[in-house]
């Protein structure tokens, strides 16, 4: 009885521990040849802190340092700004849904900025937590 009760004690701590390594993660979504979307975030207990974009490019054009696309950069901020603090398989479900995303909207490429976040977490921690 004393054996089963431990490894239930076990088991149970596994499931409710964290899925993701803590540290700093990276992770891009390419099209074509084009790197489109590079993202780096960090995992405290599965939960997004500091997420920012590394790269973000859509046919030939800089959002992050164009000023004409200032417009454009501010939706795709919008999408990072609503998953800090979020778990992040909750924070990937959200960006399934741009439109609902307060000053993103349906026309952002919200999936590309998941593809990019479940590539990172697919790698592996970049840099693991101190």
């Amino acid at each position: 009885m004393k054996k089963i009760l431990i490894l239930l004690t076990l088991l149970g701590s596994i499931a409710y521990s964290s899925e993701n390594r803590d540290g700093t993660y990276r992770g891009v979504y390419v099209s074509g040849q084009e790197t489109q979307v590079e993202i780096q975030f960090d995992l405290k207990d599965d939960i997004i802190e500091k997420p920012k974009y590394r790269t973000l490019y859509y046919k030939g054009e800089n959002f992050l340092k164009n000023k004409d696309l200032e417009k454009e950069k501010l939706k795709y901020e919008a999408l990072l700004s609503e998953i800090i603090g979020k778990n992040v398989n909750t924070a990937t479900e959200l960006l399934y849904a741009p439109g609902d995303i307060e000053n993103a909207g349906a026309s952002v490429r919200a999936t590309k900025v998941r593809s990019a976040i479940k590539h990172g977490l697919s790698t592996g921690v970049y840099t693991p937590a101190k």
